[in-house]
């Protein structure tokens, strides 16, 4: 990564995306991937060293004494896996605040070359490249239709998501939040329904410009409220492709009428 930065940055601008990119990726590779997992066991005096480290280096980070840790160490690059790629650009991506199309595009495209720089240094397989270049390029669209999707979900929500201002003021009769799964999409409508339960949410109302934006799978971060019978979309936060599994479960939510 550190080679890729140093040999492929033109521009200062370039050179601060690609670091950035990178840096991304490694913190997803380290704190959100699978190449990571401890198997070994430790006894309780090492348990509480670590955690009086991570206690320390909690509270140096909350005070900005610390940088997040993005060191993977001798990881070698034989490890990655498509779906490590596919996952980023699906998922841990379109989490970020604010993220839009074009940063998901930009990240897309800086992995490919990062991915032609190892082919190139011959430092992955062959079947390797070809695969990492096929699974960035299938997610890199859906991932920046979620994001479109979300972005215009967000200002259609805050915009008071298709209610009428005498009716904005009304109670609810109840909330559920959590990621819910597009099961039914109409050109004006879209239904949802959490995997831990079989009850389905909807039809909740949306203007054509939106549900195309969707597609049955999608997972969406979303609080719903209920109110006369007709679900309403209270808040939004990202929206995941349906190319990568995101578990669709209701989250416990203080109990509230408005």
């Amino acid at each position: 990564m550190d080679q890729f930065i140093l040999e492929a940055s033109p521009t200062k601008d370039m050179s601060s995306s690609i670091e950035r990119c990178m840096e991304m990726f490694a913190a997803y590779l380290l704190h959100y991937s699978d190449l990571y997992q401890d198997d070994e066991s430790w006894d309780e005096e090492e348990v509480q060293e670590w955690e009086a480290a991570l206690g320390q280096y909690v509270e140096n980070l909350f005070d900005g004494d610390a940088e997040p840790t993005t060191e993977l160490g001798s990881l070698p690059v034989s490890l990655l896996e498509p779906e490590h790629f596919r996952d980023f650009l699906g998922w841990f991506i379109l989490r970020e605040p604010g993220v839009d199309s074009l940063e998901v595009k930009l990240q897309a495209e800086l992995l490919l070359q990062w991915v032609k720089f190892l082919h190139g240094k011959h430092w992955i397989e062959s079947g390797d490249y070809i695969s990492f270049l096929e699974s960035i390029q299938e997610i890199k669209d859906e991932a920046m239709r979620a994001a479109q999707a979300a972005h215009i979900l967000f200002h259609y929500v805050r915009l008071g998501g298709g209610v009428s201002p005498r009716h904005r003021g009304k109670r609810f009769d109840q909330f559920v939040e959590g990621h819910a799964r597009v099961s039914k999409l109409e050109e004006k409508s879209v239904s949802l329904q959490f995997d831990n339960k079989k009850m389905e949410i909807g039809p909740v109302a949306l203007p054509e410009e939106i549900s195309r934006h969707l597609k049955c799978g999608d997972v969406l971060d979303i609080e719903l409220g209920s109110r006369g019978g007709t679900w309403l979309i209270v808040d939004i936060g990202p929206v995941y492709p349906n190319e990568v599994y995101v578990d669709a479960d209701e989250f416990d939510i203080p109990e509230k009428l408005s």
